[in-house]
């Protein structure tokens, strides 16, 4: 669960005219939210440092 910080970060992410908010299902079942900083041939990189190697990752949903 996302805390009110988090909730408002992401709104207003979503709000902004070049958001890249996905949703990403991972091979674990995890799933998982943010903006996407970059993507590479290695993997995706959040703009909150995390990272997500495509190995990793079973489905991306959202507006790139």
């Amino acid at each position: 669960m996302i805390t009110a910080k988090e909730r408002e970060r992401l709104q207003n992410q979503m709000k902004r005219d070049e958001s890249k908010i996905v949703n990403i299902v991972l091979q674990n079942a995890q799933q998982v939210a943010g903006e996407i900083e970059k993507a590479t041939h290695q993997g995706i990189y959040m703009t909150d440092g995390r990272y997500y190697g495509y190995e990793d990752i079973k489905e991306i949903n959202g507006a790139l």
